[in-house]
């Protein structure tokens, strides 16, 4: 966790510059809901993953959008819970991922994102261990045709995989809903 804090640390403070150089800068806010896989200690297993997001327009300086998302995936079987204990494996963690839109149409885009990435691994009830690695996703989207909408919808595949300690990874299908500032 120690080394945890200076990291989320440099990221605020790498935000905070963002925004203040550029005051225009437009924010949305995300969320994503979806099934896929947890490996590495144990046995791959069905999961149910979530996250939330944040992303500020940065193309004018890095020339891809920047977004900070907190990511929860957990033991698919947690939705039907039994009558005796049970653990249920998760992975908890945040994810800072470059951002690139490409419009297909009117109608559709396409963005790929690519970039570090933290996770919590308690996949065993005894295990609590920090992993960095990176994350991989595309999805594809819409704005229903009004390139101002407010709200856009998408689905995709974000894959996740750490180098350090247990070598935990996720693959996760989504729907994903951004909300424009």
């Amino acid at each position: 966790m120690r080394k945890v804090i200076p990291i989320l640390t440099l990221i605020i403070l790498i935000f905070s510059s963002i925004l203040k150089l550029e005051a225009q800068s437009k924010i949305n806010f995300g969320g994503s809901l979806g099934g896929g896989f947890i490996s590495g200690n144990l046995p791959s297993v069905g999961s149910l993953s979530t996250s939330l997001f944040v992303e500020v327009n940065t193309q004018n300086i890095f020339g891809f959008d920047s977004r900070v998302s907190f990511i929860f995936i957990s033991d698919f079987n947690r939705l039907f819970p039994r009558a005796s204990f049970q653990y249920y494996p998760f992975l908890k963690g945040l994810s800072f991922k470059g951002i690139v839109y490409q419009k297909a149409s009117n109608l559709f885009y396409i963005e790929e994102g690519i970039g570090p990435l933290i996770l919590n691994d308690r996949s065993l009830v005894d295990l609590n261990r920090w992993n960095y690695g990176i994350v991989f996703s595309i999805a594809a989207g819409t704005n229903f045709g009004n390139p101002i909408s407010i709200i856009h919808l998408s689905a995709g595949i974000e894959y996740g995989l750490t180098f350090t300690n247990t070598d935990v990874k996720y693959s996760s299908f989504y729907v994903q809903a951004q909300i424009y500032l």
